[in-house]
This record gives C-alpha cells, sequence and structure tokens, in this order.
C-alpha cells in the first residue's frame, strides 16, 4: 500500500510505540568527481547546499517527534574529515565519523554510519534509519516527515520494511531512504558506490514500499550542470 505526501497515511499494521525510534546517517564523504569542486558547500540560498540538506533531516525529525528538540540527536554525518562539512552539520546536532577511505564509495560511508549509531545507542534501539545523501538542495522537510510517518503506521515486529520516495511528474525513485532494523547487519556489510541499492535492488526488493512526494524535492547536483539548472529554475520560481 502506497500513499502521496500531504495525505493521511494509512492505518494498520503494528505500531510498536507512538514515536519509533529512528536515527539518520548523512553521507557527506564523496569526492565530486563530476562537480570539480565540493557540491556540498556550493552557495544555495544564502548558506550552502549542506546546509539545506541538514536543516531538511533535522526539522523534519523534530517535527515529526512533535517538536522535540534535543542537545544530541540520533544523527551521524560520514565525512571525508573536510573541516568546513564538519562544522556545518555539527550546527545541525550530527556527530561526526571521518571516512577514511572514501574512493571505497557509499558502502563504505552507510557501514561506518550504521556501526557509529547502533555502537553509541545500542543494537536494539532504533526501530529504522534513515540514510540520506548530501547534495539534494530542494530537500524539505515534509519529505522526511512522510517517510516516519509511513513507517510508524507500517513497520511490525520483523522491520523489513523499506521506505523510498519517488518524486515529482515522473515519480523516479530516490532519496532518503528508511530501512527497517531488518536490515541494519546487511547495511553494515555492503560495497562500493552502489549503497543501499544493493539492498533494495537485491534481497529487500519485495519489502519496498513507496511514498509519492509531488514535487522535484529529491532532485540532486552531480554536475555542474545540474547545479546551473536548479539555480535557473530557482531564479524563475519554477
Amino acid at each position: 500500500m502506497e500513499y502521496k505526501a500531504c495525505e493521511s497515511a494509512p492505518v494498520g499494521g503494528a505500531l510498536l510505540r507512538e514515536f519509533p525510534r529512528i536515527g539518520i546517517v548523512l553521507l557527506a564523504a564523496g569526492q565530486s568527481r563530476r562537480m570539480g569542486t565540493n557540491k556540498q558547500l556550493l552557495p544555495w540560498r544564502g548558506k550552502t547546499v549542506l546546509d539545506a540538506v541538514c536543516h531538511a533531516l533535522q526539522t523534519g525529525w523534530v517535527q515529526s517527534a512533535n517538536g522535540s528538540s534535543l542537545v544530541n540527536y540520533p544523527f551521524v554525518a560520514v565525512t571525508n574529515d573536510n573541516r568546513n562539512i564538519d562544522e556545518i552539520v555539527k550546527n545541525y546536532g550530527f556527530s561526526v565519523v571521518h571516512n577514511e577511505n572514501p574512493e571505497l564509495g557509499q558502502g563504505a560511508s552507510i557501514a561506518l554510519g550504521i556501526q557509529y549509531l547502533l555502537s553509541t545507542y545500542g543494537r536494539n534501539y532504533f526501530d529504522g534509519i534513515i540514510c540520506s545523501v548530501s547534495d539534494q538542495p530542494l530537500l524539505c522537510p515534509k519529505v522526511i516527515e512522510t517517510l516516519i510517518q509511513y513507517f510508524q503506521q507500517r513497520h511490525d515486529a520483523d522491520n523489513r520494511i523499506i521506505v523510498v520516495p519517488k518524486y515529482g511528474f515522473t515519480q523516479h525513485a530516490g532519496n532518503p531512504v528508511m530501512f527497517g532494523n531488518h536490515w541494519f547487519d546487511a547495511l553494515q556489510t555492503i560495497e562500493g558506490d552502489q549503497g543501499g541499492r544493493t539492498i533494495i535492488c537485491g534481497e529487500g526488493q519485495d519489502f519496498i514500499k513507496h511514498v509519492y512526494i509531488a514535487s522535484d524535492w529529491g532532485d540532486d547536483v552531480d554536475t555542474p550542470e545540474d547545479y546551473n539548472d536548479l539555480l535557473n529554475r530557482e531564479s524563475e520560481g519554477v
């Protein structure tokens, strides 16, 4: 069963607690080869692309938790030891783990992030973890709220659910992705740059649920052309 953002989530499935315990892993160790410069630090709306992503993740999580702001959030950013990036993510409540080998791809960063959260909070603390990339400047809190709301209504004792957003007119699948805690072991062993897609396209494909987001809030910026296109759309109010 699926539903669209701004609609009520379907009632059903086990609700294990009023608000599920959700962690966030932010992947910010990419080498930005196709961009030619660090894309997370590109200017966006008076700050940076990374600020926009972190704001959406933090605000969406807080709003889903009924406005419960914390001193320490269950968030971790995996970075490549870039001081500017580390300072930005810390401003939004993220702990920082450094990926000393970013050339190994997203899989290594996801594993580091999951390992940090589980070692810090305990293996059985989290019901689910959101894995997010750091190059989606249009990402908004409503996306995070939608992922958490759907997960809250549909997860059960097995927690095999994987919640994937589909964006815009074309309804293309994108990030962030919510993984139920059944997948935590697998997330710590994936390799290469496919990241969570290894599970989504493999043993997890039968457990995927989609939430529909009407706007193109999931667009990322991999190349200078992508970035310029988003700047042009921003200036035109599209």
